[in-house]
Protein backbone atom coordinates (compact mmCIF):
# COMPACT_ATOMS: atom_id res chain seq x y z
CA UNK A 1 0.00 0.00 0.00
CA UNK A 2 1.35 3.03 -1.44
CA UNK A 3 2.58 5.60 1.81
CA UNK A 4 -0.19 8.53 2.51
CA UNK A 5 0.58 11.86 3.19
CA UNK A 6 -0.80 14.55 5.62
CA UNK A 7 -3.97 16.56 4.49
CA UNK A 8 -3.11 20.15 5.21
CA UNK A 9 -5.66 20.55 8.12
CA UNK A 10 -5.52 21.83 11.76
CA UNK A 11 -7.40 18.94 13.22
CA UNK A 12 -7.70 14.92 12.65
CA UNK A 13 -10.16 12.31 14.19
CA UNK A 14 -8.69 9.27 16.06
CA UNK A 15 -10.31 6.28 14.36
CA UNK A 16 -10.38 3.20 17.26
CA UNK A 17 -12.36 0.19 15.82
CA UNK A 18 -13.92 2.08 13.18
CA UNK A 19 -15.65 4.79 15.37
CA UNK A 20 -14.89 8.93 15.27
CA UNK A 21 -13.21 10.27 18.03
CA UNK A 22 -11.94 13.67 18.67
CA UNK A 23 -11.24 16.53 16.40
CA UNK A 24 -7.97 16.50 17.86
CA UNK A 25 -4.98 18.84 17.26
CA UNK A 26 -1.44 17.39 16.02
CA UNK A 27 -0.19 18.50 19.22
CA UNK A 28 -2.80 17.38 21.05
CA UNK A 29 -1.81 13.81 19.43
CA UNK A 30 1.35 13.92 20.23
CA UNK A 31 0.87 14.21 24.00
CA UNK A 32 -1.19 11.36 23.92
CA UNK A 33 0.86 9.20 22.08
CA UNK A 34 3.99 10.43 24.27
CA UNK A 35 1.12 9.56 27.38
CA UNK A 36 0.89 6.11 26.06
CA UNK A 37 -3.02 6.85 25.77
CA UNK A 38 -2.75 6.24 22.09
CA UNK A 39 -0.08 4.16 19.54
CA UNK A 40 2.15 5.38 16.59
CA UNK A 41 -0.24 2.75 14.66
CA UNK A 42 -3.52 4.45 15.65
CA UNK A 43 -5.59 5.43 12.38
CA UNK A 44 -6.10 8.97 12.23
CA UNK A 45 -8.05 11.16 9.29
CA UNK A 46 -8.36 14.76 8.26
CA UNK A 47 -11.32 16.78 9.61
CA UNK A 48 -11.89 17.73 6.78
CA UNK A 49 -11.42 14.08 4.82
CA UNK A 50 -9.60 12.06 3.09
CA UNK A 51 -7.96 8.15 3.48
CA UNK A 52 -6.98 7.28 6.50
CA UNK A 53 -3.21 6.99 7.70
CA UNK A 54 -0.98 6.28 10.89
CA UNK A 55 -0.31 8.26 13.50
CA UNK A 56 3.30 7.46 12.42
CA UNK A 57 2.81 8.33 8.85
CA UNK A 58 0.85 12.12 10.09
CA UNK A 59 3.62 13.15 12.52
CA UNK A 60 6.42 12.15 9.82
CA UNK A 61 4.12 13.55 7.20
CA UNK A 62 6.05 10.83 4.43
CA UNK A 63 8.90 12.53 4.64
CA UNK A 64 12.88 11.68 5.24
CA UNK A 65 15.73 13.30 5.84
CA UNK A 66 19.04 13.28 4.54
CA UNK A 67 20.25 10.82 7.95
CA UNK A 68 17.25 8.48 7.91
CA UNK A 69 18.12 7.81 3.93
CA UNK A 70 21.67 7.18 4.77
CA UNK A 71 21.09 4.71 7.73
CA UNK A 72 17.64 3.19 6.53
CA UNK A 73 16.25 4.19 9.97
CA UNK A 74 13.37 6.26 10.81
CA UNK A 75 12.58 10.02 10.91
CA UNK A 76 11.92 10.97 15.13
CA UNK A 77 8.39 10.88 15.67
CA UNK A 78 6.49 11.61 18.45
CA UNK A 79 9.94 13.03 20.16
CA UNK A 80 9.66 16.35 22.78
CA UNK A 81 12.39 17.73 24.17
CA UNK A 82 10.32 18.64 27.20
CA UNK A 83 8.81 15.46 27.64
CA UNK A 84 12.01 13.37 27.14
CA UNK A 85 13.86 15.77 30.24
CA UNK A 86 10.65 16.48 31.84
CA UNK A 87 11.31 14.55 34.91
CA UNK A 88 14.56 15.95 35.15
CA UNK A 89 12.94 18.89 37.35
CA UNK A 90 10.50 16.97 39.17
CA UNK A 91 10.90 15.76 43.01
CA UNK A 92 11.35 12.47 43.15
CA UNK A 93 11.43 10.36 46.48
CA UNK A 94 14.10 7.63 47.23
CA UNK A 95 11.96 4.56 46.70
CA UNK A 96 11.68 5.94 42.83
CA UNK A 97 15.25 5.72 43.16
CA UNK A 98 15.46 2.09 44.42
CA UNK A 99 12.79 0.88 42.08
CA UNK A 100 14.91 2.12 39.10
CA UNK A 101 17.74 0.10 39.84
CA UNK A 102 16.10 -3.45 40.90
CA UNK A 103 15.40 -4.78 37.48
CA UNK A 104 16.85 -7.65 35.62
CA UNK A 105 15.76 -10.26 37.60
CA UNK A 106 13.05 -13.03 37.01
CA UNK A 107 10.49 -11.20 39.76
CA UNK A 108 11.79 -7.64 38.59
CA UNK A 109 12.04 -7.32 34.98
CA UNK A 110 7.97 -6.48 33.78
CA UNK A 111 5.56 -8.25 31.89
CA UNK A 112 6.03 -7.25 28.15
CA UNK A 113 2.39 -5.81 28.92
CA UNK A 114 3.40 -3.40 31.60
CA UNK A 115 6.27 -1.60 29.47
CA UNK A 116 5.77 1.40 27.97
CA UNK A 117 6.32 1.45 24.22
CA UNK A 118 6.28 5.48 24.13
CA UNK A 119 9.15 7.85 24.45
CA UNK A 120 10.77 7.38 28.60
CA UNK A 121 11.88 10.39 30.48
CA UNK A 122 15.52 10.01 32.22
CA UNK A 123 16.33 11.42 35.45
CA UNK A 124 18.66 9.59 37.70
CA UNK A 125 21.28 10.46 35.31
CA UNK A 126 21.26 13.98 36.63
CA UNK A 127 20.53 13.70 39.93
CA UNK A 128 24.17 11.38 39.96
CA UNK A 129 25.58 13.90 37.37
CA UNK A 130 24.82 16.57 40.51
CA UNK A 131 26.57 14.21 42.68
CA UNK A 132 29.84 14.30 40.61
CA UNK A 133 30.27 17.17 40.30
CA UNK A 134 30.06 18.28 43.96
CA UNK A 135 32.67 15.62 44.54
CA UNK A 136 34.69 16.26 41.65
CA UNK A 137 34.95 20.22 43.22
CA UNK A 138 34.78 18.16 46.95
CA UNK A 139 38.26 16.76 45.83
CA UNK A 140 39.82 19.93 44.16
CA UNK A 141 39.06 21.85 46.83
CA UNK A 142 40.37 19.45 49.65
CA UNK A 143 43.73 19.19 47.00
CA UNK A 144 44.73 22.60 46.89
CA UNK A 145 43.51 23.18 50.78
CA UNK A 146 45.27 20.78 52.32
CA UNK A 147 48.61 19.67 49.47
CA UNK A 148 48.03 16.21 50.50
CA UNK A 149 49.43 13.92 47.30
CA UNK A 150 46.90 11.03 48.57
CA UNK A 151 43.86 13.06 47.41
CA UNK A 152 45.14 13.65 43.80
CA UNK A 153 43.81 9.68 42.91
CA UNK A 154 40.51 10.18 43.99
CA UNK A 155 39.78 13.62 42.27
CA UNK A 156 41.36 12.01 39.02
CA UNK A 157 39.20 8.97 39.47
CA UNK A 158 35.91 11.61 39.56
CA UNK A 159 37.13 13.25 37.01
CA UNK A 160 37.75 11.00 34.72
CA UNK A 161 34.83 8.26 35.30
CA UNK A 162 32.14 10.35 36.65
CA UNK A 163 30.48 11.82 33.04
CA UNK A 164 30.68 8.19 31.39
CA UNK A 165 29.01 6.51 34.59
CA UNK A 166 26.42 9.38 34.11
CA UNK A 167 25.93 8.91 30.38
CA UNK A 168 25.71 4.51 30.77
CA UNK A 169 23.35 5.72 33.62
CA UNK A 170 21.10 7.49 30.75
CA UNK A 171 20.84 4.91 28.30
CA UNK A 172 20.03 2.11 31.73
CA UNK A 173 17.02 4.77 31.74
CA UNK A 174 16.51 4.77 28.20
CA UNK A 175 15.86 0.71 28.07
CA UNK A 176 12.43 0.43 29.26
CA UNK A 177 12.31 -3.10 28.87
CA UNK A 178 14.21 -3.25 32.27
CA UNK A 179 16.02 -6.55 31.62
CA UNK A 180 19.39 -5.70 32.68
CA UNK A 181 20.29 -5.41 36.02
CA UNK A 182 22.51 -2.92 36.74
CA UNK A 183 25.04 -5.36 37.76
CA UNK A 184 25.79 -6.25 33.90
CA UNK A 185 26.02 -2.43 33.20
CA UNK A 186 28.53 -2.22 35.63
CA UNK A 187 30.05 -5.51 34.27
CA UNK A 188 29.73 -4.05 30.60
CA UNK A 189 31.71 -0.72 31.65
CA UNK A 190 34.45 -2.25 33.55
CA UNK A 191 35.05 -5.63 31.98
CA UNK A 192 34.06 -5.02 28.48
CA UNK A 193 35.69 -0.94 28.51
CA UNK A 194 38.87 -2.94 29.56
CA UNK A 195 38.34 -5.72 27.06
CA UNK A 196 37.93 -3.27 24.08
CA UNK A 197 40.93 -1.30 25.54
CA UNK A 198 42.82 -4.83 24.78
CA UNK A 199 41.03 -5.59 21.03
CA UNK A 200 42.13 -1.91 20.34
CA UNK A 201 45.77 -2.40 21.07
CA UNK A 202 45.98 -5.52 19.11
CA UNK A 203 44.39 -3.91 16.24
CA UNK A 204 46.67 -0.77 16.59
CA UNK A 205 49.86 -3.33 16.22
CA UNK A 206 48.49 -4.94 13.33
CA UNK A 207 47.49 -1.57 11.67
CA UNK A 208 50.61 -0.73 8.91
CA UNK A 209 50.87 3.24 10.10
CA UNK A 210 49.89 4.61 13.92
CA UNK A 211 48.15 7.76 12.84
CA UNK A 212 45.32 9.89 13.93
CA UNK A 213 43.20 8.93 11.62
CA UNK A 214 43.73 4.94 12.25
CA UNK A 215 41.68 5.21 15.95
CA UNK A 216 38.68 5.16 14.53
CA UNK A 217 38.85 2.90 11.56
CA UNK A 218 40.28 0.54 14.72
CA UNK A 219 38.64 1.31 18.21
CA UNK A 220 35.42 0.59 16.62
CA UNK A 221 35.32 -2.73 15.76
CA UNK A 222 37.38 -3.79 18.77
CA UNK A 223 34.22 -2.20 21.12
CA UNK A 224 31.94 -3.32 18.94
CA UNK A 225 33.82 -7.06 19.39
CA UNK A 226 34.17 -6.61 23.29
CA UNK A 227 30.30 -5.66 23.88
CA UNK A 228 28.98 -8.77 21.33
CA UNK A 229 31.44 -11.28 23.40
CA UNK A 230 30.44 -10.26 27.04
CA UNK A 231 26.68 -9.79 25.84
CA UNK A 232 26.28 -13.82 25.59
CA UNK A 233 22.93 -14.95 26.05
CA UNK A 234 21.69 -11.18 25.35
CA UNK A 235 22.49 -11.54 21.65
CA UNK A 236 18.67 -11.74 21.54
CA UNK A 237 17.83 -8.84 18.56
CA UNK A 238 16.48 -6.73 21.54
CA UNK A 239 18.09 -3.06 19.87
CA UNK A 240 18.04 -1.46 23.41
CA UNK A 241 19.62 -4.11 25.26
CA UNK A 242 22.46 -3.92 22.50
CA UNK A 243 21.86 -0.12 23.28
CA UNK A 244 22.66 -0.61 26.34
CA UNK A 245 25.37 -2.93 26.39
CA UNK A 246 27.18 -0.75 23.92
CA UNK A 247 26.92 2.37 26.24
CA UNK A 248 28.37 0.52 28.80
CA UNK A 249 31.55 -0.40 27.09
CA UNK A 250 32.11 2.81 25.16
CA UNK A 251 31.84 4.12 28.60
CA UNK A 252 34.54 2.24 30.00
CA UNK A 253 36.85 2.84 27.18
CA UNK A 254 36.15 6.98 27.36
CA UNK A 255 37.05 6.52 31.59
CA UNK A 256 40.04 3.90 31.07
CA UNK A 257 41.17 6.53 27.80
CA UNK A 258 40.84 9.50 29.90
CA UNK A 259 42.58 8.59 33.08
CA UNK A 260 45.75 7.93 30.83
CA UNK A 261 45.83 11.19 28.97
CA UNK A 262 45.15 12.58 32.89
CA UNK A 263 48.15 10.54 33.89
CA UNK A 264 50.62 11.37 31.32
CA UNK A 265 49.77 15.09 31.44
CA UNK A 266 50.17 14.95 35.26
CA UNK A 267 53.84 12.76 34.49
CA UNK A 268 54.99 15.77 32.06
CA UNK A 269 54.27 18.49 35.08
CA UNK A 270 56.31 16.43 37.72
CA UNK A 271 58.79 15.77 35.22
CA UNK A 272 59.13 19.36 34.06
CA UNK A 273 58.66 20.95 37.73
CA UNK A 274 61.57 18.49 38.93
CA UNK A 275 63.57 19.58 36.36
CA UNK A 276 63.24 23.35 36.45
CA UNK A 277 64.30 23.13 40.22
CA UNK A 278 67.11 20.55 39.44
CA UNK A 279 68.76 22.59 36.74
CA UNK A 280 67.74 26.07 38.43
CA UNK A 281 69.94 25.17 41.02
CA UNK A 282 72.73 25.01 38.36
CA UNK A 283 71.72 27.69 36.12
CA UNK A 284 68.60 29.78 37.29
CA UNK A 285 67.77 31.51 34.13
CA UNK A 286 67.51 27.97 32.32
CA UNK A 287 65.14 26.99 35.28
CA UNK A 288 62.80 29.75 34.98
CA UNK A 289 62.36 28.68 31.18
CA UNK A 290 61.79 25.26 32.31
CA UNK A 291 59.08 26.25 35.16
CA UNK A 292 57.32 28.86 32.93
CA UNK A 293 57.25 25.63 30.01
CA UNK A 294 55.96 23.45 33.18
CA UNK A 295 53.19 25.96 33.64
CA UNK A 296 51.69 25.70 30.52
CA UNK A 297 50.62 21.83 31.52
CA UNK A 298 47.68 21.28 32.93
CA UNK A 299 46.35 18.04 33.90
CA UNK A 300 43.28 19.39 35.39
CA UNK A 301 42.15 21.14 31.99
CA UNK A 302 42.83 17.78 30.15
CA UNK A 303 40.44 16.08 32.41
CA UNK A 304 38.25 18.57 32.21
CA UNK A 305 37.95 19.11 28.63
CA UNK A 306 37.57 15.18 27.91
CA UNK A 307 34.87 15.25 30.87
CA UNK A 308 33.10 18.00 28.37
CA UNK A 309 33.25 16.23 25.11
CA UNK A 310 33.21 12.56 26.63
CA UNK A 311 29.33 12.67 25.75
CA UNK A 312 30.06 13.40 22.05
CA UNK A 313 32.44 10.47 21.78
CA UNK A 314 33.03 6.85 22.91
CA UNK A 315 29.69 6.09 24.47
CA UNK A 316 27.15 6.93 22.16
CA UNK A 317 29.65 5.66 18.96
CA UNK A 318 29.99 2.29 20.79
CA UNK A 319 26.01 2.63 21.49
CA UNK A 320 25.29 3.04 17.89
CA UNK A 321 27.62 0.15 16.26
CA UNK A 322 25.93 -2.28 19.10
CA UNK A 323 22.35 -1.03 18.46
CA UNK A 324 23.23 -1.25 14.76
CA UNK A 325 24.10 -5.13 15.06
CA UNK A 326 21.56 -5.93 17.42
CA UNK A 327 18.51 -4.19 14.95
CA UNK A 328 20.06 -6.82 12.32
CA UNK A 329 19.88 -9.67 14.54
CA UNK A 330 16.28 -8.99 15.21
CA UNK A 331 16.00 -8.80 11.35
CA UNK A 332 17.79 -12.12 10.79
CA UNK A 333 15.59 -13.80 13.36
CA UNK A 334 12.33 -12.36 11.91
CA UNK A 335 13.82 -13.62 8.62
CA UNK A 336 14.07 -17.19 9.66
CA UNK A 337 18.25 -16.92 8.99
CA UNK A 338 18.80 -16.80 13.18
CA UNK A 339 17.14 -18.91 16.05
CA UNK A 340 16.09 -16.35 18.44
CA UNK A 341 17.42 -18.64 21.60
CA UNK A 342 20.75 -18.65 19.86
CA UNK A 343 23.74 -17.64 21.59
CA UNK A 344 26.37 -17.64 19.41
CA UNK A 345 27.80 -14.61 17.06
CA UNK A 346 26.37 -13.87 14.19
CA UNK A 347 29.40 -13.14 11.87
CA UNK A 348 27.35 -13.12 9.16
CA UNK A 349 25.99 -9.36 10.60
CA UNK A 350 28.98 -7.62 9.77
CA UNK A 351 28.37 -8.04 6.35
CA UNK A 352 24.70 -6.52 6.23
CA UNK A 353 24.19 -3.78 4.54
CA UNK A 354 21.30 -2.95 7.05
CA UNK A 355 24.29 -3.02 9.60
CA UNK A 356 27.13 -1.39 7.59
CA UNK A 357 25.13 1.54 6.30
CA UNK A 358 24.62 2.76 10.32
CA UNK A 359 28.06 0.79 12.16
CA UNK A 360 30.14 3.07 9.69
CA UNK A 361 28.96 6.61 10.37
CA UNK A 362 30.67 6.50 13.80
CA UNK A 363 34.07 5.59 12.47
CA UNK A 364 34.02 8.37 9.70
CA UNK A 365 33.06 10.46 13.36
CA UNK A 366 35.65 8.73 14.60
CA UNK A 367 38.20 9.96 12.25
CA UNK A 368 36.93 13.70 11.87
CA UNK A 369 36.88 14.00 15.24
CA UNK A 370 40.98 12.88 15.19
CA UNK A 371 42.19 15.29 12.35
CA UNK A 372 42.24 18.76 12.04
CA UNK A 373 39.62 18.87 9.73
CA UNK A 374 37.39 21.03 12.09
CA UNK A 375 40.02 22.55 14.08
CA UNK A 376 38.87 26.30 13.08
CA UNK A 377 35.69 25.46 14.91
CA UNK A 378 37.79 24.55 18.75
CA UNK A 379 35.16 22.35 21.16
CA UNK A 380 32.58 22.86 19.37
CA UNK A 381 33.08 20.87 16.43
CA UNK A 382 32.82 17.98 18.92
CA UNK A 383 29.41 19.18 19.66
CA UNK A 384 28.72 19.00 15.98
CA UNK A 385 29.72 15.91 15.57
CA UNK A 386 28.15 14.73 18.35
CA UNK A 387 24.59 16.11 17.72
CA UNK A 388 25.34 13.39 14.59
CA UNK A 389 25.68 11.12 16.88
CA UNK A 390 22.71 11.56 19.25
CA UNK A 391 20.55 11.94 16.30
CA UNK A 392 21.57 8.68 15.26
CA UNK A 393 21.43 6.95 18.60
CA UNK A 394 18.02 8.12 19.33
CA UNK A 395 17.09 6.80 15.79
CA UNK A 396 17.83 3.64 17.56
CA UNK A 397 16.14 4.15 20.60
CA UNK A 398 13.05 4.55 18.41
CA UNK A 399 13.54 1.21 16.54
CA UNK A 400 13.95 -0.38 20.23
CA UNK A 401 10.35 1.19 21.52
CA UNK A 402 8.75 0.40 17.76
CA UNK A 403 10.25 -3.16 18.66
CA UNK A 404 8.17 -3.68 21.79
CA UNK A 405 5.19 -2.38 19.93
CA UNK A 406 5.60 -5.25 17.04
CA UNK A 407 5.92 -7.88 20.39
CA UNK A 408 2.53 -6.26 21.71
CA UNK A 409 1.19 -6.33 18.59
CA UNK A 410 1.96 -9.63 17.81
CA UNK A 411 0.95 -11.15 21.17
CA UNK A 412 -2.41 -8.95 20.82
CA UNK A 413 -1.63 -6.47 24.04
CA UNK A 414 -2.52 -3.37 24.82
CA UNK A 415 -0.61 -0.72 23.06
Amino acid sequence: MPQQTAEPATYYLLLPNGEQEGPYSLRELNEMLQQDLISAESQVRSSSGGSPLHLDELLHDGQTDTLDEITGLDGLRGFSLSHFFAEVFRRHCREEVLEVFCCGTPATTPPLQAVSSTWPAPWIFARTLLTCIALYFGFDWACNTFQVPTLVPGLMFVGNFAIPFCVAIFFFELNVRREVPFLDLMRAMMCGGFISILFALILMELSPDVLPWVAGPVEEPAKLLAVILIAGSRRNGRILTGLLLGAGVGAGFAAFESSGYTFAELVRYITSSTAAEVVGSINPIQGQAIARSASTINPDAVMQVRALITPFGHIVWTAITAGAYWLVLKHRIAEGLRDYNSNSIDWAVFSDIRFLRIALIPVLLHLVWNTNWLESFGLLRFLLLGLIAWAIALRLVQAGLQQIREEKYARALPL
